[in-house]
């Protein structure tokens, strides 16, 4: 296949990107836009050669190559997401979907993919998402096809995001959907091996993450009886809960059961990460007899397919919060593999 020109909007910590680069593709120019400093800053230390396009409001097209063939993008969820104010596709953040359509309408590439919440679907009971098919429709020119997926099936994160794949018409549309738990490429043994390799460390990996798929809650740190996201406590014995950016003490990845969990007196990267039931600062854990811990940024790291260190140079909040909000390599790998083979499919039945 020859190199093609992609854009890579709220591009993030560049899930996308390497997801795409570990498929297969190839690429020659390549530009991006990203408006959190943090997050654009590990994507430039990683996709050094990428243009920087700005704000995604005001991106200037003449900058644009003539041709472009792939746009990806995972446009803000805030107004989508059942743990939101649930304003909708039109709200300020959200909204944001509209500028991306502006610019495939104005470059046509030959195909897009974007990911959101599974609240997508629900969000203004159906309409929202009825309305993000009709921009698309009132294009004209593309065919879609989508699928709730879950990192579950790739690598142990409770995840379920909506993928949606545009492809013009005309083309011989590529089948990328159904992708099912039962994929090869997101088989419990692949999960296995993806997260076993990383054992020579202090974090949990995935001898403890066995739970075949299932996220075990064993209780909840918040004293006043509510079921709170940021109080829950989970078992290692099952997967890991939902990554996010959001607040409180357990929110951004969940707190975690683990026993023993003794505080090192060398106080290094792990370490300090460990939650104690003899900190005063989490005096709400005190009838917890065992260890009762965050993950490290490393841990979720791994849990979103990312090499570990990816985001190193970040302080350890802007580091969850960047990996909360990215989307899953592995997850992005397997669908531009299935983009690859018919793109490669095509070629041969018009070759012959």
């Amino acid at each position: 296949m020859d190199k093609i020109n992609y854009i890579d909007l709220f591009s993030g910590i560049g899930g996308f990107h390497l997801g795409l680069l570990q498929a297969g593709f190839e690429f020659g120019w390549t530009g991006h836009s990203e408006i959190d400093k943090y997050a654009n800053q590990v994507y430039r230390k990683h996709f050094s050669e990428s243009e920087d396009l700005g704000d995604v409001r005001t991106i200037d097209l003449s900058r644009l190559p003539r041709r472009i063939n792939l746009i990806t993008f995972g446009f803000p969820c805030q107004d989508l997401s059942v743990a939101g104010k649930r304003g909708g596709i039109s709200a300020k953040r959200s909204g944001l979907f509209f500028d991306a359509m502006r610019i495939i309408e104005a470059t046509t590439p030959d195909i897009f993919i974007f990911e959101n919440v599974k609240g997508l679907f629900s969000s203004g009971n159906g309409r929202d998402f009825q309305t993000v098919l009709q921009t698309i429709a009132d294009l004209g020119i593309y065919e879609c096809q989508w699928q709730l997926l879950n990192t579950r099936w790739f690598l142990p994160q409770n995840r379920e995001r909506v993928y949606l794949v545009g492809s013009l018409r005309g083309n011989r549309r590529p089948e990328v959907f159904p992708i099912g738990e039962g994929n090869k490429a997101s088989s419990g043994e692949h999960r296995e091996e993806a997260f076993l390799q990383h054992q020579h460390s202090s974090s949990i990996t995935s001898r403890q993450f066995k739970g075949g798929g299932q996220l075990l809650q064993v209780g909840n740190v918040d004293t006043k009886g509510n079921n709170s996201i940021w109080g829950r406590v989970y078992s290692p014995e099952g997967v890991a809960a939902t990554l996010t950016d959001g607040g409180g003490l357990g929110a951004k990845t969940g707190l975690y059961e683990v026993s023993p969990c003794v505080r090192s007196e060398h106080h290094n990267t792990a370490d300090i990460h460990f939650i104690h039931i003899d900190d005063p600062y989490n005096e709400k854990m005190t009838k917890y007899t065992t260890g009762i811990r965050r993950l490290t940024p490393i841990e979720c790291e791994r849990l979103q397919g990312f090499p570990d260190g990816w985001t190193e140079g970040l302080s350890d909040s802007q580091r969850y919060k960047c990996l909360g909000n990215a989307v899953s390599v592995p997850v992005v790998k397997t669908i531009g593999e299935r983009l690859l083979h018919a793109i490669e499919e095509k070629t041969r039945q018009e070759s012959k």
